[in-house]
């Protein structure tokens, strides 16, 4: 009976240890707050008058969970900062989706960590600025481009003017993020295509390529004499 009871208490106590563990891994770091966040990937960052919605990801190739944020509101802008754990990556991915609540207007959302912080979105732009946007970015040099379509198992989609124009020549435009998600998910890289057409709706140029969730951002360029190239050199 003493054994047993011996026995019980070794457990309770090594119950009681791994309970401190996981608490202090899960909220401890919000002692130290911004000083302990991490960076991370942002997927989407949606601005609404009474919150703002984040999604994104642990963006190093070992895995670790997502345990928290931590978030201050001030002046207009709203200072994010993210918290991932190795022991939580055996039950959690790393992936997030987020809704922090405000109490006055945000124009300017920025992610914090203890060594810097940087601007996801602003409201001048109302978007992710390019630099800070993971996926596929498609600039064209050929010319009477009207639409170029991007599509992979599961997702298609089309980048054209409102007004039936052809696009400008010799920007970067924003094809798709859901790709860096996909890629990550499936832990392998994800094949797609790429279509260009012109105004009577023929294909002028077509490639087929493969995005890996570990190179975030991918820029590829429709060529004068109809060939799409990727620039593996590019900074955004």
């Amino acid at each position: 009976m003493k054994a047993l009871k011996k026995a019980l208490v070794v457990l309770a106590v090594l119950a009681a240890v791994l309970a401190a563990v996981f608490l202090a891994g899960r909220y401890g770091w919000k002692v130290l707050g911004f000083r302990a966040c991490q960076e991370a990937g942002i997927t989407a960052v949606e601005v609404r008058e009474k919150a703002v919605r984040i999604t994104g990801f642990y963006p190093d190739s070992f895995p670790e969970g997502f345990c928290g944020y931590c978030a201050k509101e001030e002046d207009g802008k709203l200072y994010v900062g993210f918290r991932f754990s190795a022991v939580f990556g055996f039950f959690e991915t790393g992936d997030f989706d987020i809704t922090i609540p405000v109490k006055g207007e945000i124009s300017e959302v920025l992610v914090k960590t203890r060594m810097h912080e940087r601007t996801v979105w602003n409201g001048q732009a109302g978007l992710l600025s390019q630099a800070e946007r993971c996926g596929v970015y498609v600039k064209v040099e050929q010319v009477g481009v009207y639409a170029v379509s991007m599509s992979y198992e599961g997702f298609s989609g089309c980048v054209t003017n409102a007004d039936n124009t052809a696009l400008d020549s010799g920007t970067y435009c924003f094809m798709d993020n859901d790709i860096m998600m996909a890629s990550k998910d499936a832990g392998v890289p994800v094949l797609f295509t790429l279509t260009v057409k012109d105004g009577a709706g023929a294909v002028t140029a077509s490639g087929t390529f493969s995005f890996d969730a570990g190179m975030e951002k991918m820029y590829l360029t429709v060529t004068r004499d109809g060939r799409i190239v990727e620039d593996k050199d590019n900074e955004g």
